[in-house]
C-alpha cells in the first residue's frame, strides 16, 4: 500500500517537471518564431493544454484496453480451473467405480470402503455425480449382501 503512494507521488513530480520543461522550451521556441513573449507564452500554454488533454484521452483508452486484457486473463484462468474440476469429477467417478469392484471378506476393508462411499455422497460439491456414486455404492453392497453375517453395518 505504501509503495502505491510513493509511485503516485513520484509520477506526479515527474509529470510536473516534464510539463514545466516543455512549457519553457515551447515558450522559447514560440518566441524565436514570433518575436513576442505574450504570443509565445500563450502558444506554449495552449500547446501544453492540448497535450494534457491528448495524454488524458490516451491514458484512458490504454487503461481500458489493459483492463480488458486483464479481465480476459482472469476469465481464461477461471475456465482452466473449471476444466480441472471436471477432470477431478472424472477421477472421482473412476475411484467410485474401482471401489465398487472390491470383493472382500475383511470387515475393516468393507466398512472403510462403505465410509468412503458415504462421505462422497454427503459431499455437496459432488452433487453433479451423486447418482453415479450411489449406483457404485449399491453395486458394492449388492456384491457383499451374502456376507452380512461377517460385517457390521456402518
Amino acid at each position: 500500500m505504501e509503495s502505491r503512494k510513493v509511485e503516485w507521488k513520484s509520477s506526479l513530480v515527474k509529470s510536473l517537471i516534464y510539463r514545466s520543461i516543455t512549457l519553457v522550451l515551447g515558450t522559447i521556441t514560440a518566441y524565436i518564431l514570433t518575436g513576442s513573449i505574450a504570443v509565445a507564452t500563450g502558444t506554449a500554454l495552449f500547446t501544453e493544454l492540448v497535450q494534457g488533454i491528448n495524454y488524458f484521452v490516451y491514458e484512458l483508452v490504454w487503461s481500458n484496453i489493459a483492463r480488458r486484457k486483464f479481465e480476459k486473463r482472469i476469465l481464461n484462468s477461471l475456465q482452466i480451473r473449471e476444466i480441472d474440476l471436471k477432470i477431478n469429477y472424472t477421477s472421482i467417478e473412476e475411484l467410485s467405480y474401482v471401489l465398487s469392484q472390491i470383493d472382500t471378506f475383511v470387515p475393516k476393508l468393507y466398512l472403510s470402503t462403505l465410509n468412503i462411499f458415504n462421505s462422497m455422497l454427503k459431499n455437496e460439491e459432488l452433487a453433479e455425480i451423486r447418482e453415479h456414486i450411489q449406483k457404485n455404492k449399491d453395486n458394492f453392497q449388492r456384491v457383499h449382501t451374502k456376507r452380512k453375517l461377517f460385517f457390521v453395518e456402518g
